[in-house]
C-alpha cells in the first residue's frame, strides 16, 4: 500500500517539525470518496486506516480520472447537509457506522479490519493546536461534545498477528479549528468546486477563509482578518463585508415614524398591501414572460466510427445527455434503434430518451412538408403504428431467441424497454394490445409461460377494455382447458397451476370479462372441476353469479313452465334414443328447482302413447329412484298424478301399473301410503273400480305385486278388494294355475293331485300370449318364480357341486320368452347373472343377443356394462378350455360391444379374434380341393357337411378362386330359394367361411349379387332368402340399404312383376317379425330381431329415404295393367309402417315430414298417407285431413313432432306450381297467419316448437308478424296503456315473445339476424318513461320497471346466441343500428342505477356486453365519440373499450385584463375579481415525443419542452 497521491494532484511539502521536539509531522494522506464530503473527524486515525483509505481513494479516482463524487449533483450534497445532522458531523467514528449500516454498499465505505479496536474507542482524545508561539505547546482544550451519537458495540479482534493494530504515531500535531456542524452555507449558486485539490488536516484552515467553500460567517481567529480588529464604528456600527452607501443608511430609528401607523385601526391593512405590492413586484420581477426555444436536438450525419463512439457514450452514464444532444447520428431508427440500445446496454431513460428523439424529428418531417392538416395526422399515426409494429417484432425477435446464452439479460432489457415506451404512450396501445392477447392466444405450451409474464405487465390496462379483456379471458380459459384435459397434465403441473391461479385471479377481479356465452359453455366444466375451485366462497360465489349472468343470455324466457316441460321432454327423448349418455339425466334435474314439476312431466311422458317402446319405463323408474335423494316424495307425486289424468286408455293404464310395480320392488313407491290415500278417498265399494277397465288409481290396487307386499299388507288389501267384489281366492287360483301351467309346459312334474298333471302342456306360444294379457300383479309373481325358484334352482345345483344337469339352451330360450311376455326385464336380468356362471358358450350366446335384443332396457337399469363384463370374463375362460368352441359366444359379443359406448378398443379386439378364429377354420382356395369345388356344389347328392369340414383345413384363397366359389354357392342357394330347404342355411354358413379370406371383396361381390336379385322380376319373397344371410353376417345393412335404389340401367327399363315390389319386400322384411323355419332357427330369428331393432335405432337415417321409395313403389305400381299383390296393402304390415314412423318421427321429424309430403296422382295413397299422419297425431281417433287450427289445438309437447309432420303434410298437398302459385303460397300465409292469432289468443303456445320446422318463408313470415305484434304492445309516452287490457297486453306480450323465442332457437339454420330500427326506437322509449320525473306517469314506471322491460330485455338476449360468432355477427348489415341500441343500452344503464331494488341494470350491462362483441370498428368508434365527452362512467369506458387519455382534451385558459374601472378595483380589493374576469379557452397539444430533458447543449431561459410561461416560472437570482 502506498500513500502516494493520484495523479493530477500536486506532492504536498513535508510540514516543518515542532521546535525542539526532534519529531516531524506525518504525511498527507488522501481522502477516500466518503471523506472528501465529511467534516474531519478530530480523532487521530491510525496510519494503516489511512493507508487504505488512501488506496480506495486511488481506485476511485484513476477510474475515471476524475475527483470521485458522492453519488449525485452538489446541490443534492447540500440540501443534504443543510437539515440533517451528518452521522459525519460527530466526533466518533462509531456514529458514522451505525448510521450508514442503511446506506448501498459502496467503495468508500470499506473500513480497514485494523480500525476495529480504535473505532470501538469512545474515550476523548487531547488535541493539540496552534499557538503564536510555535515553540510553545498550548494546553489541551476540552474536547467537545458527540451529538447524540449511541456507541456501537463492535467484535472484539481476534488475537491473530494479522489483525494486531500497529503502534500509533504519538508525535504532535498542529492545533487547527474545525468548522462547526450547525454553521450556516452558502448556496454555491452554479460556482464549481475547486478542483485538483485535496481536503485534508492540514489545508482545512485556509478551506474555511475561502468562500467558496460555502460557510457562512465563520472565520477562525488568527489577528489578521478585518473581523478581529476592533475600531469604534464596528462597535458602533457593525462589521460589513462591503460598507453600505451612504444614502441608504439608516440616520436614525425608523420607530418615531412608523409606530403611530401600526397603532392607526388601519395598520394592519396598510402593512398587508405593502407586503402584497412587494411580493407582487417580487414575483413580476422575476417572471419568465419569454416564449420557448424549445426545438427537439437535431440530427447529423455520422461515420460509422463516430456513430458508434456515440453510441457508446450514450451507454456511459457519466456524459451527460446535453453533450450527446448536439451530434445525435442520422439512420438510427425503427428496430435499428432498438438492437442498438440492446447490444450497446443503453440504459432504459437514455434509450426511451433517444427514441423520442428520433421519434420528435420524424413527426416534425411530416409537418415541415407543408401537406394539410388530415395528411399529416394520418403520416404521424402510420408512423407510430410503423414504430409500434417495431417494437413488437423486437420484443418478439427476442423472446424467440432462448437458445442464446445471455437471452436472460436480453429479455429483461427488451421487456423493460418496451414497458417504459409503452408507458408513456409512446406506441399504439391499440395495436400493443392487440398483439399480446395474440400472441397468447396463438401460444403453444413451450412459449405459454414467457407470453403469461409478458402479459401481466399489462393486464390492469388490458382488463379495463372489453375487446381486449375478454379475448384475454377467453385464451387463459383455453389454454387452461386444454392442460387440465391433457394425458400428460403431471409434466405439465406447474403451467396448469399458474394458469389455475390466473383463472382464479380473474373470476374475483374481473367477472365481467367471463360474460361470453359461447366461450364459458366451451370451458365453464374445466374451471369449475378444476382442483379446490369448491374451497373459496368467494370464488364460489364469483363462479355462480357468472354463470347466472350467461346463462341469462342464452336461456331468455326457456325458464317457464310450458318451456321448461319442451326441455324436460326433449331431455328425455334423448335418454330414449341414447340410452348410455350418463350426462342426460344430471341436466334434468339441473333444469328447474321445481324437482315436482319435472317428477310430473318424467310420470306423463312414461305414459305417452307418443313414445314406443318399454324401456321408457325403466327409465322413468331410473329418474324417480334418483329423485328420492332430491327429497322428492315419489309416491306422493304419482298419486297426485293419478288424481289430476283421469288416464283413459287402456295402454296408458298398463303403463303406470308397470311403473309402480317396479318402484314398490325397490321400495321406493309406499304401498301403505297408497292404502291410506284411498281410504281416505272412501275406499272401494263397487266392482267396476278394480274391473280391467275402472279407473287406475282404484284399479292399481289389484295390480300391486303381491310378493313386495307384507302379510299384514296382503290382509288389508283384500279386505279392500272384497267391499268391491273382488275375489281374492279367485286370483290366488288364478296364480296357482297360471304356475302349473308354466311347469307343465317347462317339463317340471306336477303333484298327483294338481289337475293339469294329466293334460296337454300349453304350447309356448299360447302361454306367452296368455301372459302378455294377465294382470301387472300375476306378471311379477310369475316372474320372480321363473327367476328365483326355477333359474335360481339351477344356479344352487352348479354351485352346490352336486353334478346336476346343466340349464339346456331351449330351457333358457323358453324363460326368455315367458319373461320377455310378462316384460318383466328385471327378473330377466336377473335370470341373466344366474346363467352366466354356465360354461356352454351357445348358452352364454343367448344371454349376449339377449342383452343386445333389450339394450335400452339394461341400460337404464344400468345392467348392460356389467352383465357384458361377466360375459367377457367368461369368454376368456372358455376361449382358453374350448379354442374354437367359444366362436358364438365371442360373435355374440362382437356384435353387442359397438353399441356400449367406452367399449371401443374391447369391440376392435373381439372383431379380430373372430376374424382370426373363422380364417383358422377356412379353407384354402389355391389348394387341390378348390379346383372340384364348383363341380361337386353343382352335385345335388353331395352332402354339403363333408364339403365344409374339407373347407375347414385352409386359410387363405386368391380373388378368381373365392369368385368362382362365391357363384358357385350363390347359384345352388338361388336354387334353394323358397323352398324352405334346410341345406339354404348350409350355404349362408358357406358364404360365411368365404368371406374371411377378403371382407372387402366379398362385400363387393355380395352387393353385386344383391343389385341382381333386385332387377328379377319372377322370384320368391326377399324375406325367404335375405333373412339368413344378414343373421349370419354375410348381408349387411349398409349394402342393403346401399342397393334398394335402382340403378342408372334398370330406370330405363320400366318394372314388371317382382321388380316393382322389391323396396316394399325389403321394408317388410325389416318390420315384420319371422317364425321358425328348416332355414331359419329360433336363435336365428331372435338374431334377426336384433338386426331389425338395430335398423330401426342405428340406421333411422337411412330408413325414412327407404319408406319414401316404398310409397313411390306402391304409387307407380298400382297404376299398373298387371297389378300385383302389394305388400303394404297388408293389414299387419301398415300396422307396424305406423309403429315404424312413429320412431322414425322422434328421432327426426323435418326428415319425416318430407318422407311423408309424396306428392302423387294417385289419391288413393294421399288419403292413405293422410290417414297414418292423423292416427300418429290422434292414435284412437279417426282418421282424415285435419285443418290447421285442429292442429294446432292438438299441439302439446308429446305430440308436437307428429303435428309438425301433419302440418308440414297440408301445406305440401296444398302447394302447386302453376300460375296461381304465389296466389295460393298467400292464401297459406293468411289461413296460417289466423290459426297463429287464435292459438295465441287463446293462449295456446305449445304449438310454437314445429315453427322453425317449416318452410324458410312460412317461418320469416310468422316470425315478423309476431314480432310486429310484440313491439306495437309496447307503450310510450306518447302512447300510455290502459289500465283495463294491462294484463292481457302483458300475456299477449309473453305468448308473442314465446313464437319469436322458438323460431330463434329451434331453426336449424342461421341464427343471425340484425337488429330492427323499430326495437331500438321501443327501447329509447323505455328510456325516456324511465327518466321521466312528471308523477302522471309513475305507475307507468312501475309497470315497465316490472314487465315491459324485462320482456324487452329477454326479446333482446335472442340477438346474443352463442351459435354466432362475433366475426359472423360484425359482418352483418345495420352496424349503426346495433350501435344505437347499444347508447341507449349506456342511458338505461347509468338510468337503471336509480333502482337498484330490480337486476335490470345487471341485466342490461349483460346484454350490451354481448351486443357490443359483434360491433363493426367503425361503429364503435361512432359510439365513442357519442359517449366520450358525456359521461365518465368506467362501465362505459369498459363497454365501448377506450381509456382516457390524459394527454388529450387539454385546455388552456387565458384571462384578459379588466378595464380599470372603479368597481371592478373594488371587487378585486374584496376578492371577488377573479371569477369576474373573462376567460378565453384555447386547445392545448401534448406532444409527447418532445417530452425531453436536456433537449440542446446550451442552457436557455425557456427552452423546456414544456414551456416554463405555463407554470409562472420565475428565475432565481
Amino acid at each position: 500500500m502506498t500513500s502516494r497521491p493520484p495523479m493530477a494532484v500536486p506532492q504536498r511539502q513535508p510540514q516543518r517539525t515542532l521546535p525542539g521536539s526532534g519529531l516531524s509531522q506525518s504525511p498527507t494522506h488522501q481522502r477516500t470518496l466518503s471523506q472528501q464530503y465529511l467534516p474531519q473527524s478530530p480523532i487521530r486515525k491510525p496510519e494503516s486506516f489511512t493507508e487504505q483509505s488512501s488506496d480506495v481513494g486511488d481506485v476511485a479516482q484513476g477510474r475515471y480520472n476524475t475527483l470521485p463524487r458522492r453519488g449525485g449533483s452538489r446541490l443534492k450534497l447540500e440540501l443534504a447537509n443543510d437539515g440533517i445532522e451528518h452521522p459525519g458531523f460527530s466526533e466518533s467514528p462509531q456514529t458514522l457506522d451505525a448510521i450508514s449500516a442503511n446506506k448501498p454498499f459502496t467503495p468508500s465505505r470499506i473500513m480497514s479490519m485494523n480500525d476495529a479496536s480504535d473505532a470501538g474507542d469512545m474515550t476523548p482524545r487531547t488535541s493539540r493546536c496552534h499557538t503564536a508561539d510555535d515553540d510553545s505547546v498550548p494546553l489541551p482544550m476540552p474536547p467537545r461534545r458527540t451529538q447524540l451519537v449511541v456507541p456501537v458495540k463492535r467484535p472484539e479482534p481476534s488475537s491473530t498477528p494479522a489483525s494486531m493494530t500497529p503502534r500509533k504515531d504519538a508525535r504532535p500535531k498542529p492545533f487547527f479549528l474545525e468548522t462547526p456542524s450547525i454553521a450556516p452555507r452558502y448556496p454555491n449558486m452554479g460556482k464549481p468546486e475547486p478542483t485538483g485539490k485535496t481536503k485534508t488536516k492540514d489545508t482545512a484552515p485556509r478551506a474555511c477563509t475561502d468562500l467558496s467553500a460555502g460557510f457562512a460567517d465563520f472565520y477562525p481567529w488568527n489577528g489578521a482578518h478585518p473581523e478581529d480588529q476592533f475600531t469604534d464604528s464596528i462597535i458602533r456600527h457593525g462589521f460589513f463585508d462591503k460598507a453600505p452607501a451612504q444614502s441608504m443608511q439608516e440616520p436614525s430609528s425608523g420607530k418615531a415614524p412608523l409606530f403611530p401607523a401600526m397603532k392607526h385601526k388601519s395598520g394592519l391593512h396598510t402593512l398587508s398591501t405593502i407586503f402584497t405590492g412587494i411580493m407582487n413586484q417580487r414575483r413580476h420581477s422575476g417572471q419568465i414572460t419569454s416564449a420557448s426555444t424549445f426545438k427537439p436536438p437535431p440530427r447529423v450525419t455520422l461515420t460509422d466510427t463516430k456513430r458508434e463512439i456515440w453510441l457508446k457514450d450514450l451507454a456511459n452514464p457519466a456524459i451527460s445527455l446535453r453533450r450527446l444532444s448536439r451530434t445525435i447520428p442520422h439512420g438510427i431508427r425503427g428496430k435499428v434503434l432498438l438492437e442498438q440500445c440492446l447490444n450497446k446496454n443503453v440504459p432504459t431513460d437514455r434509450a426511451v430518451w433517444l427514441a423520442k428523439c428520433v421519434g420528435a424529428n420524424e413527426i416534425r418531417a411530416f409537418k415541415r412538408k407543408g401537406v394539410n392538416g388530415i395528411f399529416v395526422m394520418g403520416g404521424e399515426a402510420k408512423w407510430i403504428r410503423d414504430w409500434t409494429v417495431f417494437v413488437e417484432q423486437f420484443v418478439e425477435s427476442i423472446t424467440n431467441a432462448f437458445s442464446e446464452n445471455d437471452w436472460k439479460t436480453k429479455v429483461t432489457y427488451a421487456i423493460r424497454l418496451a414497458t417504459h415506451l409503452y408507458a408513456e404512450h409512446l406506441l399504439d396501445r391499440d395495436h400493443y394490445m392487440d398483439w399480446l392477447v395474440s400472441g397468447l392466444e396463438n401460444s403453444n405450451q413451450a412459449k405459454l409461460p414467457m407470453w403469461l409474464l409478458i402479459i401481466q405487465i399489462y393486464w390492469k390496462d388490458l382488463l379495463k377494455l372489453r375487446r381486449h379483456g375478454r379475448r384475454l379471458v377467453n385464451a387463459v380459459l383455453s389454454h387452461h382447458s386444454s392442460i387440465y384435459y391433457h394425458p400428460d397434465r403431471a409434466i405439465l403441473l406447474p403451467l396448469a397451476t399458474r394458469l389455475q391461479a390466473l383463472v382464479e385471479s380473474l373470476l374475483l377481479t374481473s367477472p365481467e370479462n367471463f360474460v361470453n356465452p359461447g366461450t364459458w359453455s366451451t370451458f365453464r366444466d374445466s374451471v369449475l372441476e378444476a382442483p379446490g375451485s369448491s374451497n373459496n366462497e368467494s370464488r364460489s360465489k364469483a363462479f355462480k353469479s357468472i354463470d347466472m349472468r350467461n346463462d341469462y343470455l342464452t336461456s331468455s324466457n326457456a325458464k317457464s313452465q310450458p318451456a321448461l316441460r319442451s326441455i324436460v321432454v326433449q331431455l328425455l327423448d334423448s335418454i330414449h334414443r341414447t340410452p348410455l349418455d350418463s350426462t342426460i339425466p344430471k341436466q334434468l334435474w339441473k333444469t328447474s328447482e321445481n324437482k315436482l314439476s319435472i317428477v310430473r312431466t318424467v310420470l306423463e311422458w312414461c305414459t305417452s302413447l307418443y313414445r314406443p317402446g318399454i324401456a321408457k319405463v325403466y327409465i322413468a323408474a331410473a329418474l324417480l329412484r334418483s329423485s328420492a335423494d332430491l327429497d322428492v316424495d315419489v309416491t306422493k307425486a304419482i298419486l297426485e298424478f293419478l288424481d289430476a289424468d283421469p288416464l283413459e286408455e287402456n295402454a296408458r293404464k298398463q303403463l303406470v301399473y308397470h311403473l309402480v310395480s317396479e318402484l314398490a320392488r325397490s321400495d321406493h313407491f309406499s304401498v301403505p301410503q297408497y292404502v291410506q290415500w284411498l281410504i281416505a278417498r272412501g275406499g272401494l265399494v263397487d266392482s267396476s273400480e278394480t274391473g280391467r277397465d275402472g279407473p287406475c288409481a282404484t284399479r292399481l290396487l289389484v295390480e300391486i305385486p303381491l310378493n313386495s307386499l307384507n302379510e299384514s299388507m296382503k290382509n288389508l288389501r283384500a279386505t279392500l278388494l272384497r267391499r268391491a267384489f273382488f275375489s281374492v281366492e279367485d286370483e290366488a287360483k288364478d296364480t296357482e294355475i297360471a304356475i302349473s301351467c308354466v311347469k307343465s309346459m317347462l317339463s317340471i312334474s306336477l303333484g298327483s293331485g294338481d289337475p293339469f298333471s294329466q293334460q296337454k302342456p300349453m304350447s309356448l306360444k299360447k302361454l306367452s300370449k296368455r301372459i302378455h294379457l294377465s294382470s301387472r300383479s300375476l306378471k311379477t309373481i310369475i316372474s320372480s318364480w321363473l327367476s328365483n325358484d326355477f333359474i335360481g334352482g339351477f344356479a344352487q345345483n352348479s354351485r352346490s357341486g352336486k353334478g346336476g344337469v346343466e340349464l339346456p339352451r331351449p330351457v333358457f330360450e323358453a324363460v326368455r320368452t315367458l319373461l320377455e311376455a310378462a316384460q318383466d326385464y328385471t327378473m330377466l336380468e336377473n335370470v341373466l347373472r344366474l346363467t352366466a356362471a354356465n360354461s356352454n358358450a351357445e348358452l352364454l350366446a343367448c344371454c349376449a343377443d339377449t342383452i343386445n335384443l333389450h339394450l335400452p332396457v339394461f341400460t337404464a337399469t344400468g345392467a348392460a356394462k356389467p352383465l357384458f363384463q361377466i360375459l367377457y370374463d367368461r369368454l376368456k375362460a372358455i376361449l382358453e378350455e374350448q379354442g374354437i368352441g367359444a366362436r358364438p359366444l365371442l360373435a355374440s359379443l362382437a356384435s353387442l360391444a359397438p353399441r356400449l359406448t367406452g367399449l371401443e378398443d374391447v369391440s376392435t379386439q373381439l372383431q379380430n379374434d373372430l376374424i382370426r378364429i373363422d380364417r383358422s377354420s377356412a379353407a384354402d382356395a389355391s389348394s387341390p380341393l378348390s379346383d372340384n369345388m364348383a363341380t361337386q356344389l353343382q352335385d345335388a347328392e353331395t352332402v354339403l357337411s363333408e364339403q365344409i369340414e374339407k373347407l375347414a383345413s385352409y386359410t387363405s384363397a386368391d380373388r378368381p378362386t373365392m369368385e368362382r366359389l362365391f357363384y358357385a354357392i350363390v347359384k345352388k342357394l338361388q336354387a334353394y330359394w323358397g323352398q324352405a330347404d334346410e341345406r339354404q342355411r348350409l350355404c349362408c354358413i358357406l358364404l360365411t367361411r368365404l368371406r374371411v379370406f377378403d371382407i372387402h371383396h366379398f362385400r363387393k361381390l355380395m352387393t353385386d349379387w344383391v343389385q341382381y336379385i333386385r332387377s328379377l322380376t319372377n322370384r320368391p319373397h326377399v324375406d325367404q332368402l335375405f333373412p339368413p344371410l344378414i343373421s349370419s353376417g354375410c348381408l349387411s345393412l349398409a349394402i342393403l340399404f346401399a342397393t334398394y335404389k335402382r340403378t342408372q340401367a334398370q330406370a330405363n327399363q320400366s318394372p314388371v312383376k317382382a321388380a316393382s315390389i322389391y323396396v316394399q319386400e325389403i321394408l317388410q322384411m325389416l318390420m315384420m317379425p319371422l317364425n321358425p323355419s328348416p332355414v331359419m332357427t329360433s336363435e336365428d330369428c331372435y338374431r334377426f330381431r336384433i338386426v331389425q331393432d338395430h335398423a330401426r335405432r342405428d340406421y333411422a337415417r337411412e330408413l325414412m329415404p327407404l319408406v319414401r321409395e316404398a310409397l313411390t313403389e306402391y304409387s307407380a305400381s298400382r297404376n299398373q295393367q298387371v297389378r300385383m299383390r302389394q305388400p303394404l296393402e297388408d293389414q299387419d304390415t301398415e300396422a307396424q309402417l305406423l309403429e315404424l314412423l312413429r320412431g322414425l318421427v322422434l328421432v327426426d321429424p323435418n326428415a319425416a315430414s318430407q318422407t311423408v309430403s309424396l306428392k302423387s296422382p294417385d289419391s288413393k295413397l294421399a288419403a292413405l298417407i293422410e290417414t297414418w299422419t292423423t292416427k300418429l297425431l290422434v292414435p284412437n281417433g279417426g282418421g282424415g285431413q285435419k285443418s290447421f287450427e285442429q292442429v294446432l289445438e292438438l299441439a302439446n309437447e308429446f305430440t308436437l313432432p307428429f303435428c309438425q309432420v301433419k302440418l308440414s303434410l297440408n301445406l305440401a298437398i296444398d302447394e302447386s306450381s302453376g300460375p296461381e302459385a304465389s296466389e295460393r303460397l298467400q292464401s297459406q300465409f293468411e289461413q296460417l297467419s289466423k290459426a297463429l292469432d287464435n292459438a295465441i289468443d287463446a293462449n295456446n303456445i305449445m304449438w310454437t316448437g314445429m315453427l322453425p320446422s317449416l318452410s324458410a318463408n312460412i317461418t320469416q313470415h310468422m316470425r315478423n308478424r309476431a314480432e310486429s305484434r310484440f313491439l306495437d304492445i309496447i307503450p310510450s309516452l306518447k302512447n300510455p296503456p290502459e289500465d283495463t287490457l294491462f294484463d292481457r297486453d302483458i300475456q299477449m306480450a309473453e305468448n308473442l315473445l314465446t313464437v319469436i323465442d322458438s323460431i330463434f332457437r329451434g331453426g336449424s339454420g342461421s341464427k343471425v339476424s340484425p337488429l330492427s330500427s323499430a326495437l331500438v326506437d321501443k327501447l329509447a322509449d323505455m328510456w325516456d318513461i324511465l327518466a321521466s320525473r312528471n308523477n302522471e306517469y309513475v305507475s307507468l314506471r312501475s309497470t315497465a320497471l316490472s314487465h315491459w322491460l324485462p320482456l324487452l330485455f329477454s326479446y333482446l338476449t335472442l340477438y346474443t346466441s352463442p351459435s354466432a360468432s362475433a366475426i359472423e355477427m360484425s359482418k352483418l348489415p345495420g352496424g349503426e343500428i346495433r350501435g344505437r341500441a347499444l347508447i341507449v343500452l349506456a342511458g338505461l344503464i347509468q338510468e337503471l342505477d336509480n333502482h337498484p331494488a330490480t337486476n335490470l341494470g345487471q341485466h342490461a350491462f349483460d346484454i350490451a356486453l354481448a351486443l357490443v362483441d359483434s360491433l363493426p370498428e367503425e361503429a364503435r368508434l361512432q359510439c365513442v365519440r357519442a359517449v366520450k365527452d358525456a359521461t365518465a362512467d368506467p362501465r362505459l369506458r369498459y363497454l365501448f373499450s377506450f381509456a382516457p387519455n390524459p394527454a388529450e382534451n387539454l385546455m388552456l385558459a387565458h384571462r384578459d385584463k379588466p378595464p380599470p374601472g372603479f368597481h371592478e378595483r373594488r371587487a378585486m380589493a374584496m376578492g371577488m375579481g377573479m371569477s369576474m374576469i373573462p376567460e378565453r379557452l384555447t386547445p392545448f397539444v401534448f406532444r409527447r415525443w418532445e417530452i425531453l430533458n436536456e433537449p440542446t447543449p446550451n442552457v436557455g431561459e425557456n427552452d423546456t419542452s414544456l414551456s416554463l410561461t405555463l407554470f409562472e416560472a420565475r428565475k432565481i437570482k
